[in-house]
C-alpha cells in the first residue's frame, strides 16, 4: 500500500534527514565546497522520489550514500561534455546554511585535503566511506557496486598512498603544522 504524503514525509524526516551532514561531508570531498550543496540536493531529491521503494529494514545511510555516488557519477559523465562558463564574482556567492558550521567542524586540514585529492577517486571514496563515515566493508561494496575484496584492496592501497603523500608533504614543508598537545597542569598521583 502506498504511503500517504504525511506518513511518507514523517518517515523521510526520521530516516533520511539525520544523514544530511554525513552526505554533505562526502559531497565536499567528491566535488568540493562549490558543488557539494547541489550534489546533496540532487541525491535527496532522488531519495525522496524513490523513498516508497526503500525497505526500512535495510540501512538508510548506506542507501543514501549509494544514491549520492550514483548522482556524482551522473554529473561527472554529463560534465565531460559541457564547456565551462565564466562567472562574475557576484554570481559565485554561496548561500549560508545553519547546519554547515556543525558539519564543517570536522573538516580536514588543508594538507590532508590536498593528500586526499591526489588519491584516485575510487580509492578516495572507499577510504572516506570506511574511515570517516565508518561503513562496513559489505556496506561499502553495495554503495560502490563492487566485490568486498575490491573494497579491501582499495582501502589498503588508499591508506598506503595517503601515508606516502602526507610524508612527502611533510618532507617538502607543505603539510600544515600540527599544534602540540597542551601540557597537563593537573596534579600527578605519587
Amino acid at each position: 500500500m502506498p504511503l500517504t504524503w504525511i506518513s511518507r514525509s514523517t518517515r523521510f524526516e526520521r530516516e533520511a534527514l539525520p544523514h544530511l551532514g554525513a552526505l554533505y561531508r562526502m559531497a565536499r570531498q567528491l566535488v568540493g565546497p562549490e558543488g557539494a550543496d547541489d550534489l546533496v540536493q540532487e541525491a535527496y531529491l532522488r531519495a525522496w522520489k524513490y523513498f516508497e521503494s526503500f525497505d526500512s529494514a535495510t540501512n538508510c545511510r548506506a542507501w543514501l550514500f549509494r544514491i549520492l555516488r550514483n548522482s556524482w557519477i551522473s554529473r561527472w559523465r554529463k560534465r565531460r561534455l559541457e564547456l565551462p562558463l565564466t562567472e562574475t564574482e557576484s554570481e559565485t556567492i554561496e548561500p549560508y546554511y545553519d547546519w554547515e558550521e556543525e558539519v564543517l567542524r570536522d573538516e580536514f586540514s588543508a594538507g590532508m585535503q590536498r593528500a586526499l585529492l591526489e588519491l584516485p577517486e575510487d580509492y578516495r571514496m572507499a577510504l572516506l566511506l570506511a574511515d570517516v563515515e565508518e561503513f562496513s566493508y559489505e556496506e561499502i561494496a553495495r554503495i560502490m557496486e563492487c566485490p568486498i575484496g575490491t573494497v579491501m584492496s582499495r582501502l589498503n592501497r588508499a591508506r598506503r598512498m595517503l601515508v606516502k603523500l602526507i610524508q612527502e608533504q611533510r618532507e617538502g614543508g607543505t603539510m600544515d603544522k600540527i599544534d602540540p598537545q597542551p601540557e597537563r597542569t593537573g596534579r600527578r598521583k605519587s
